[in-house]
């Protein structure tokens, strides 16, 4: 499409030229270029001057990458000017990107198929509650109350794919209103609509999809290519968002999908087909695996606990335990001090170890007689992880905290009997 320059701002103000590397805006008698509307996003592509400008040897080029409306009936064109120097005056051509615009053809088709298939499989009251069509994916809003299952989402890409495949025409014309909305056209609420109107239509006599829209369309579905839901979920109270991409993005999609489940059937020693089963096996000895190195782990704890309960301290009668034992989690320093509880039912036991990130861990276990006497874990806790640049607590008989450096640790565990000694009270 070409015509003359009729205007050129830059910053917001007119100018009768551009240089090269300013972004302007530009006006043309007529365009071909398709602006932001009903989800829609706007083309983009390139304005150039026309050979038969006058001057044969000054070029100039503006790419195009948005474009917007400041008033009725005048549209700009926005970009980038990336050499000559174009003129208010200057014959133009303007040349959309083509395939880029296919591309938000075969989204914008694939929406009108989606909503259809919507309200197939959902209920008529799956209605379209906002949308967006780009060249690399499509985004529909719809209301429903739940989220969709599985086998919903494969029913409604099944059935869009189905109408893909049959390849039917699209229906475009242009009607009064009232008569489209009588005839059962679907509107977008809220969505603004003159007195004549522009509706598509696809039927394959299984589905029908009939909507007012203004916005770019494949000629037949078979054009959309493929079809694929990338995601599903909320986006409000009783709005579903699905995304999904078409064509060659769709194309790029499953083969990237297909070399990743065809590499990894291969690190697996497995087909495609057996990787399931090959996956499964695997779970299931990785958890056996990981239940037995939990069980040595434990055992290994328990020996290594078996050292410090030589050495251990009695005070006034009170065993009183401290150790440190690596490679071991909370869960574990709970279970050691549970079990030397019962071993010594009055006692006092301040367990730690040092987690992958080098940071400490402490379990101070006191029980229930010695909680009378003044001994409170949770202060006991607080006490030894002071050093340790950490806090916690918790109950009277059991509590941990942790640190932020392990430096200190065994200085830590090594006052602790003369803490005890201190807060014992005659029973």
């Amino acid at each position: 499409m070409s015509g003359h320059l009729l205007a050129i701002f830059r910053d917001g103000e007119p100018v009768s030229q551009a240089q090269p590397g300013d972004l302007v805006e530009v006006l043309l008698p007529r365009t071909g270029f398709y602006i932001e509307s009903g989800g829609q996003v706007s083309d983009s592509g390139v304005i150039f001057s026309s050979p038969g400008s006058g001057e044969s040897t000054r070029y100039w080029e503006i790419q195009i990458t948005d474009m917007h409306k400041p008033a009725a009936g005048v549209i700009m064109h926005i970009g980038r000017v990336t050499s000559g120097k174009p003129k208010v005056g200057d014959l133009a051509v303007a040349r959309v990107d083509a395939p880029r615009r296919m591309d938000i053809m075969r989204n914008h088709t694939a929406t009108h198929l989606l909503h259809a298939e919507l309200r197939e499989v959902l209920g008529e009251h799956a209605r379209q509650a906002g949308s967006l069509v780009a060249p690399d994916r499509l985004r529909f809003d719809f209301t429903h109350p739940q989220a969709l299952s599985s086998e919903e989402l494969d029913r409604i890409e099944a059935g869009v794919n189905q109408r893909v495949l049959a390849n039917n025409g699209l229906n475009i014309s242009h009607k009064p209103l009232q008569e489209a909305i009588d005839g059962g056209a679907v509107a977008l609420f809220g969505e603004k609509y003159g007195e004549t109107v522009r509706t598509i239509t696809i039927d394959d006599n299984q589905l029908s999809s009939y909507e007012l829209c203004g916005g770019t369309h494949v000629e037949e579905t078979g054009e959309v290519g493929l079809f694929l839901i990338t995601s599903e979920g909320s986006v409000a109270s009783g709005i579903r968002r699905i995304e999904a991409v078409t064509g060659q993005y769709a194309y790029d999609m499953v083969r990237n999908r297909t070399r990743l489940l065809r590499d990894t059937a291969s690190l697996l020693d497995t087909s495609p087909e057996q990787l399931p089963e090959k996956t499964q096996e695997l779970l299931d000895s990785n958890q056996q695996a990981g239940s037995q190195l939990k069980k040595l782990r434990q055992d290994l704890a328990n020996f290594r606990l078996l050292r410090y309960l030589e050495r251990m301290p009695v005070i006034n009668n009170i065993p009183v335990l401290t150790a440190i034992i690596d490679d071991v989690d909370i869960e574990t320093l709970r279970a050691l001090s549970d079990r030397f509880r019962q071993q010594h039912p009055s006692s006092v036991a301040v367990l730690a170890t040092v987690a992958d990130n080098g940071k400490p861990i402490v379990l101070a276990a006191v029980t229930e007689d010695l909680v009378s006497r003044g001994l409170h874990a949770g202060d006991l806790v607080k006490h030894v992880s002071r050093p340790l640049g950490g806090g916690g607590g918790g109950r009277p008989t059991l509590a941990q905290a942790g640190g932020k450096d392990a430096t200190n640790l065994e200085q830590a565990l090594a006052s602790v009997p003369a803490w005890v000694t201190d807060h014992l009270q005659d029973g």
